[in-house]
């Protein structure tokens, strides 16, 4: 019954859940993270940066923990829609996640304020992704 789960354990993987650790869907964290990295890359529009943020950027993530993504473009007509975009490339992942999306004008002028979301991603995340 715990086989899957006890060889992923054994091997030190961190899967995305035990229960599916021995199929074709289970992934380490680390590859979900490139996984996401690659899909918002090729989503997002030229000139455009992915950073993964949150638990997962600084290192300390839990078993539970989502993926927090900032995706930082040129400009964007509608940051909500855009969001929904970019998070549905994430789909084929199944994972949670959480996808920021703020022109670079914004980040330019509210980037280098501390105790902000903004500030916390940029200062605390990891680049995965320019395009």
């Amino acid at each position: 019954m715990f086989g899957s789960a006890t060889r992923c354990h054994q091997r030190g993987e961190s899967s995305l859940s035990a229960a599916n650790c021995g199929s074709f869907d289970a992934m380490t964290t680390a590859e979900i993270v490139e996984h996401a990295g690659r899909l918002l890359a090729d989503a997002a529009p030229a000139e455009s940066k992915v950073i993964l943020f949150g638990s997962h950027g600084r290192g300390d993530a839990k078993g539970d923990s989502d993926f927090d993504f900032l995706v930082i473009e040129p400009s964007v007509a509608s940051k909500a829609k855009e969001m929904v975009r970019l998070r549905s490339a994430l789909d084929p992942l199944r994972v949670a996640a959480d996808v920021v999306v703020v022109p670079r004008k914004y980040v330019e002028e509210w980037g280098d304020v501390p105790g902000t979301m903004l500030h916390d991603a940029l200062t605390e995340g990891r680049v995965l992704a320019e395009t």
